[in-house]
This record gives C-alpha cells, sequence and structure tokens, in this order.
C-alpha cells in the first residue's frame, strides 16, 4: 500500500504564500522552467503543482540525482556491514590489480563517493549511454594520475562503480535493493533504472521519478533516514552523506559531500538541467523541482524569495487565507503548452506529402506530413531506427506517444517509446512550426518545414542539451 503523504496549506505551516508566488514568477522571469515542483514544511506537503503537460503520474529523467539513489543502496551495504568506507575499490577488482598504479592502488571507496578518485578525466552518461561494451573495463581504461582524496571532480563513472560494488556484495541490482529496502517503506512509485551492457544499474544517471517522489526521499534524509520511526539508513551514513561528520571543503562555494552538496541553507541533490530536491533542516522543510533549467536558477530563487523571507518573519506570520487560494488557483492554471496560431495564408496539407532527403543527415531516408482527423497533422520520419509518427493537433496541443528519435539532441537518451504533446502552426506562409514536448524529460524540440520552390528544408532544434542544440538541416525533393 503506498505511503500518503499529508498535505496542509502554506499559511498553516508558517509559510506566506506569496513567498511562493515570488518563487515562481522569478523562475519563470529567469527561464528556469519548471515543470513538477512540491514544498513540504513539518513533513506536510503546502504546494504542489505541474506545468501542463508535465504531470504528478509521469515520471522524469532524473540524470544525475539519480546518485542519490546510487549513495541510498551503498548505505545499505554499508549498514549491513559489507564494505568499509576506507576499502580499497581494487578489493572488488581484483582483475585490474596486476597493471594498477599507486593512486589507483590507494583508491577508496570514500574516495569515490566524495567525487575525489584521482582519475586523469570524469565520465558523463552521454559518453557511455551509447557504449555497448564493458562500462567498467571502460572506466578502469582511464588513467589514476592524482592523489586520491585530494582533487574534487565530479564523475558519473565513480557512480556506476559504486553500483557494481553494491550488486557484486549483495547479489541485486542498486534499483532492486533500493526498492525493496526503502522504496517500499516510503513509497516510492515502481521506478525505472537503466542497465548497462554488463546488468548493472547505471549509477551516475538513469532512473526516472515522480516529483513525489523527489520529495518523499528527501523527507528520508532530512529526518535522518527514519520513516514514519523505523529507521531505514542509519543515522552515521546520513550525517556522513550531508557533511555533519567529516565535512568537506567547499570547491567553487559549495560543499560536496557524498552525493548531496551545500550551499547556504539547502542541502541538495541535484541533476542536470534543474532537476532538485532540497532540504531545508533549519525551517523543517523539504522541495522537490522537475525542470528545464540551464542555468540551474531555482535552487538559488528559493533561498532568495522562499527560504530567507521565512526565516526572517518565521513565527509572525498573520494572513486570513485569502493568498492560499491565489496561490491554489495559480497552480491549477499552470501550462507550458503556448496558445500558438498561424499566420493568415498560409499553405495547406491536403494530402500525403512524401519527401527523400538530399543529404543523409542522421540517417534519416524518408519525411511525410500527412493531414487527419480534427484539425491534426502526422509526422512520419524513416531512419536507421525504424519508422517513427508524431501527431500534432494544428494550431492546438495533443498528446500521445512517439518512438521518435532524439538521442542526439537529448543527452544521448533514447527511450523505445516516449509520451509526447505535439502543436503545428504556420509562423509563415510557408513555414510549417512544430514543438514537440516530451513530459518525461528536460528537452522539448522545434521542427520546421520550409517550403522553398518545390524543394523543402527541414531543421530540428532543442531547448537544451549536453552536446548540439541543433541538428544540420535536411533539404529534401518531394517524390
Amino acid at each position: 500500500m503506498k505511503t500518503e503523504l499529508r498535505y496542509s496549506w502554506p499559511s498553516a505551516e508558517g509559510v506566506n504564500p506569496e513567498y511562493i508566488v515570488n518563487f515562481l514568477n522569478a523562475c519563470e522571469k529567469a527561464d528556469s522552467e519548471i515543470h513538477g515542483i512540491m514544498i513540504a514544511r513539518h513533513g506536510n506537503v503546502i504546494f504542489e503543482a505541474y506545468n501542463a503537460p508535465y504531470a504528478a503520474e509521469i515520471p522524469h529523467i532524473m540524470h544525475s540525482f539519480t546518485k542519490t539513489l546510487t549513495n541510498t543502496a551503498v548505505a545499505l551495504a554499508y549498514d549491513d556491514g559489507l564494505l568499509d568506507l576506507d576499502n580499497p575499490i581494487l578489493k572488488y577488482f581484483p582483475e585490474y590489480e596486476p597493471e594498477a598504479n599507486e593512486y589507483l592502488k590507494k583508491c577508496t571507496i570514500r574516495n569515490m563517493i566524495t567525487m575525489r578518485n584521482g582519475q586523469e578525466r570524469s565520465v558523463g552518461g552521454n559518453e557511455w549511454r551509447p557504449l555497448k561494451t564493458s562500462w567498467k573495463d571502460a572506466y578502469f581504461k582511464i588513467p589514476f594520475d592524482k592523489e586520491p582524496g585530494k582533487t574534487f571532480m565530479y564523475s558519473s563513472g565513480n557512480s556506476y562503480i559504486l553500483s557494481y560494488i553494491v550488486q557484486k556484495l549483495t547479489g541485486k541490482t542498486c534499483r532492486e535493493l533500493v526498492q525493496e529496502r526503502v522504496g517500499k517503506e516510503i513509497g516510492l512509485t515502481d521506478f525505472p533504472w537503466m542497465l548497462s551492457p554488463e546488468g548493472v544499474c547505471s549509477g551516475g544517471n538513469g532512473v526516472s521519478l515522480t516529483t513525489g517522489d523527489m520529495l518523499r526521499i528527501g523527507l528520508l534524509y532530512l529526518n535522518k533516514g527514519k520513516w514514519n520511526g523505523k529507521q531505514l539508513i542509519s543515522e552515521e551514513w546520513i550525517d556522513h552523506a550531508l557533511g555533519y561528520t567529516d565535512p568537506l571543503d567547499p570547491v567553487d562555494g559549495l560543499q560536496y559531500n557524498f552525493h548531496w552538496d551545500h550551499a547556504g541553507d539547502i542541502w541538495a541533490a541535484r541533476g542536470m538541467f534543474g532537476q532538485t530536491c532540497g532540504l531545508v533542516p533549519a525551517l523543517d522543510m523539504v522541495f522537490a523541482v522537475t525542470a528545464a533549467d540551464s542555468g540551474y536558477q531555482a535552487m538559488k530563487l528559493f533561498q532568495k524569495e522562499v527560504i530567507d523571507p521565512v526565516k526572517e518573519n518565521d513565527g509572525r506570520l498573520i494572513t486570513d487565507g485569502t493568498m492560499d487560494d491565489i496561490l491554489k488557483q495559480k497552480a491549477l492554471r499552470m501550462t507550458l503548452e503556448g496558445k500558438n496560431c498561424s499566420v493568415p495564408g498560409h499553405k495547406e496539407i491536403l494530402r500525403k506529402m512524401t519527401w527523400t532527403p538530399e543529404n543523409h543527415v542522421d540517417g534519416i531516408r524518408k519525411i511525410e506530413l500527412c493531414p487527419a482527423e480534427g484539425k491534426n497533422l502526422i509526422y512520419r520520419m524513416e531512419d536507421d531506427r525504424g519508422v517513427h509518427e508524431i501527431h500534432a493537433g494544428l494550431d492546438h496541443w495533443i498528446h500521445g506517444t512517439t518512438t521518435m528519435t532524439g538521442a542526439y539532441l537529448h543527452h544521448q537518451y533514447e527511450q523505445p517509446v516516449s509520451k509526447i504533446a505535439a502543436i503545428a502552426y504556420w509562423t509563415a506562409p510557408d513555414v510549417l512550426m512544430m514543438e514537440w514536448r516530451y513530459p518525461e524529460m528536460a528537452f522539448w524540440d522545434h521542427v520546421t518545414l520550409t517550403w522553398d520552390h518545390g524543394d523543402v528544408r527541414m531543421d530540428r532544434w532543442v531547448n537544451m542539451n549536453s552536446q548540439d542544440l541543433k541538428r544540420p538541416t535536411v533539404c529534401m525533393k518531394e517524390q
């Protein structure tokens, strides 16, 4: 049975709703695009909202927030006495010892989990996701050229090796272990976790969670590993993870501990493009945000617009509840599905149109555009992965699913089937624009078809990415 969260009003928990309104407005001005947000104080959820097409029940790719679950899996192995923080990693991978130098031989679990392993370079998930061979071998091919424990260098490769160690020690993947021992207790959804070619959870990334799942994890860590009176993770581990015990020196103003960083009043577990769970122990508060936030502004804005004024006015809140209702109404109206309208005098798509690319970009073999019932259009693309369709409403949004290729614009994530919200509209008489929003990801694409004297050009670009933001133009002729 799912553990239900308790709900309350902001004002009932000493938070002026106006602060949350100010935070949402500040995020919008800063182009910090919130997809889902939950805030809890004193164990009660005081605010929850989603920008359509994102929704409470739709899991969102977490990117490096995944490392918090790897940290939790390592904690469970530690609490069971299966490992020690000062164990050398070669204890678990003796096959690499004959060729190991002095730095690799010294590298410990503590060095890995604090991102101070001494390797020459870091590894990002986008590098390994397309890799079909051993990720473990790929990791140990990177030279260890520094004294472990001395230099901070963020790397998802470290988290993969920790995931591998947990699986060797427990006989269970990190997902199985965490869900069995923690997830079922705190009410996590049955979350997916990407596996490597070796059948090991990817460690540094690859988990999809709802905003509510993130909040539950934050509440567990805020409460020192305890949930409804039951100790799920030892308080000793939580103190290490948050840096209460053996705090590490800050790097660029941020103290990084066991996959949690600390700045100001916030201890945060974060993922690329703005996925954030923040603990505010001083206020007994947790917030969780899924987002498309390339500037990572939301955490700073939450400190400024919510935490600072609550601290200043805590215990002196006077309200008649009016602002609670204003905040509630704002939450109900939140949407990112813009009301776009076509320009007058545009082309009409009255029949199926088929084009063959002149230049074989991204393995694209054929593109089709078809009219459909209800003033809808079907965009169809054939490439090396197969045939993919997106149904887009003409001047209105429609929701569906797609297999559309996109890893090259989406941090190398390629889901077999993705949820999608899509709209098509004419920005000029001969230019059809499509917007594709993927509610399970931080990414959304723009695609244009431009008619030019019988030829058509297709352009595709994305809101944010770790690699290219735009694909080369595809020039096409009608069949």
